[in-house]
C-alpha cells in the first residue's frame, strides 16, 4: 500500500477511559481521547508535560500504540492494542498516577497495518499527536522502522512484542527497550528445554525440521537454531519457509521426506494453520511438533480452530504467569471489555504496558526524557509475564526474560516449564 495516499485518521482511534473502581492489585490503566499533549519538545499544545513543567501541573501522560489494526495481522494486532488500553484503563481506576497526584494514562492508538513503511510514519504522527512514550509493533520489521524514529525524537520506545535480535543490537539505541526475550534468547531456551522435555519422557529427539515465516522474524529465530538445536544434541535435516498468504504442502512433503523426530515451526497465525492443514491433508505428523514463538499454539481461538492435530504441542513463547491470582483477574477484565482472548502476545503487551506506567510513577514525571532515564534503571517486580522481575541492560534487553515452554492440551496452551511458573506436568 502506498502510505503517500493513506487518510492518516482512517488509521487513529482515540478511546479515552475513567472510573473510580477497579480491580484491587491491578498494576495497570487506560485513556484516550485524541487532545494533543506536550511530548517533551517544549511546544506546550496540550496537558502533558513539557520540559520545565512541574510535576503539578501534569493531567495525563500519553502512550502511543503502533499496531496492526486492519491487515494480515490485524487480529493479534487489535487485542494488542487492547492490551495497552487496558492496562491504562485499571491504572486510572485506581486514582491515576499516584507521584503525578493522580495524573491520567491516556492511550492514543494508530494503525500500521503490518506494514514496514507504516512503521515509521505511524510513529511519527503518535509523537506529533503528544506521545510521550511509545510501543508497538508485533511485525519486527515494522517495530524495526518504528524505534528509528522514537530515537531520532529522543521520546522512550518500550516494545510490546517483537523480538527480532537487530532491533536492538544492529544500532545502539538509547531509547528503546524490549521487556520481552529476544529471538536469540526465545531460541535458545526453546533448544535447551523442549528437547529435554521430550527425552524426559522417553521420547527421541536427535534430528528436527525447520518452518518458518521468511522475513526478519523467522529468519533471526531460524539462525539461533542452527547453533542452538546441536549444542542440545539435535541435528537440523531440513529448513523450509513460506510467505505470508503461501500454502505449505510443497514444504510438508520435503519435511516429511526427511522425516524428523521433531518440527519446529516459527511464523504468524496463519502460517501455522497452514503447515498443519497441509500436515492433515498428506496424513502426515512427526513425533514432535513444535514451535519457537508461534503465536497460533498459545492462542485458545486458533488452536480451536486447528483441532486435534495440535494437541501435545510444545511451544516455546511469551507467558503469563498462571500461578498470580492477577492473571486470572486480567483474563477477566479483558474479555468483559473487548469480548476477546488475551493469549502469548497479547499478555507480554499488557505486561509491556505495566512497565512503561511503572516507569512514569516512578519517575513521577510526563516528560519523554525522565521517563527514558527512570527506564534505564528501574526494575519492576509487579507485571504478570511469566519471568523474573523485568531491568534493562545497557542495549535495552530485559536482562531476565524468558521464554517458557506450553503444551497444548485438549486445545489449551498450558506452562509446563519452568518449574516457578508451570500449571500442568506434560503429557505424551
Amino acid at each position: 500500500m502506498d502510505p503517500t495516499v493513506t487518510n492518516p485518521s482512517s488509521r487513529r482511534s482515540f478511546i479515552k477511559y475513567g472510573g473510580a473502581a477497579g480491580i484491587v492489585g491491578l498494576a495497570g490503566c487506560l485513556t484516550d481521547d485524541g487532545n494533543g499533549n506536550g511530548n517533551g519538545n517544549g511546544d506546550g499544545n496540550g496537558n502533558g508535560a513539557t520540559v520545565g513543567d512541574s510535576d503539578d501541573s501534569v493531567d495525563t501522560v500519553v502512550i502511543g500504540s503502533n499496531h496492526p489494526l486492519t491487515g494480515d495481522l490485524s487480529f493479534t494486532g487489535t487485542r494488542m492494542d487492547n492490551a495497552i488500553k487496558l492496562a491504562a484503563m485499571l491504572k486510572n481506576e485506581q486514582g491515576g498516577i499516584e507521584s503525578l497526584d493522580g495524573a491520567e494514562v491516556e492511550v492514543i492508538s494508530e494503525d500500521n497495518q503490518g506494514e514496514q513503511e507504516l512503521g515509521s510514519e505511524v510513529a511519527q504522527e503518535l509523537v506529533n499527536d503528544g506521545a510521550d512514550v511509545l510501543t508497538g509493533c508485533f511485525s519486527s520489521p515494522v517495530t524495526n522502522a518504528a524505534t528509528r524514529v522514537a530515537e531520532r525524537e529522543q521520546i522512550p520506545f518500550v516494545i510490546s512484542v517483537s523480538i527480532d535480535d537487530d532491533i536492538l543490537q544492529e544500532t545502539p539505541l538509547d531509547y528503546v527497550y524490549r521487556p520481552q526475550p529476544s529471538a536469540d534468547r526465545m531460541s535458545r531456551d526453546h533448544a535447551e528445554i523442549m528437547p529435554q522435555v521430550a527425552r524426559d519422557a522417553g521420547i527421541e529427539v536427535e534430528t528436527a525440521g525447520l518452518f518458518y515465516i521468511d522475513i526478519s522474524f523467522g529468519q533471526s529465530v531460524r539462525d539461533t537454531l542452527r547453533d542452538a538445536l546441536p549444542e542440545n544434541g539435535v541435528e537440523i535435516v531440513q529448513e523450509t519457509s513460506i510467505d505470508f498468504g503461501g500454502t505449505a504442502d510443497t514444504q510438508v512433503t520435503s519435511l516429511r521426506e526427511a522425516d524428523p523426530d521433531v518440527i519446529i515451526a516459527t511464523t504468524y497465525e496463519a502460517g501455522t494453520v497452514e503447515l498443519l492443514r497441509a500436515m492433515d491433508n498428506q496424513d502426515y505428523r512427526p513425533p514432535v511438533l513444535a514451535g519457537c514463538a508461534n503465536a497460533a499454539l498459545n492462542d485458545t481461538g486458533e488452536l480451536a480452530e486447528i483441532g486435534e492435530i495440535a494437541n501435545g504441542a510444545l511451544a516455546t513463547n511469551f507467558g503469563l504467569n498462571p500461578t498470580l491470582d492477577e492473571t486470572a483477574e486480567v483474563r477477566e477484565r479483558f474479555s468483559e471489555e473487548f469480548d476477546q482472548t488475551m493469549d502469548a502476545n497479547v499478555g507480554m503487551s499488557y505486561a509491556s504496558a505495566q512497565v512503561i506506567i511503572a516507569a512514569i510513577e516512578e519517575a513521577g514525571s510526563g516528560d519523554p526524557e525522565d521517563i527514558n532515564n527512570t527506564l534505564k534503571e528501574i526494575e519492576v517486580t509487579d507485571h504478570i509475564a511469566a519471568m523474573p522481575p523485568v531491568t534493562f541492560r545497557d542495549d535495552g534487553e530485559n536482562e531476565n526474560a524468558l521464554g517458557v515452554l506450553f503444551q497444548v492440551q485438549d486445545l489449551v496452551d498450558r506452562v509446563i516449564s519452568p518449574e516457578e511458573f508451570a500449571e500442568a506436568e506434560p503429557t505424551f
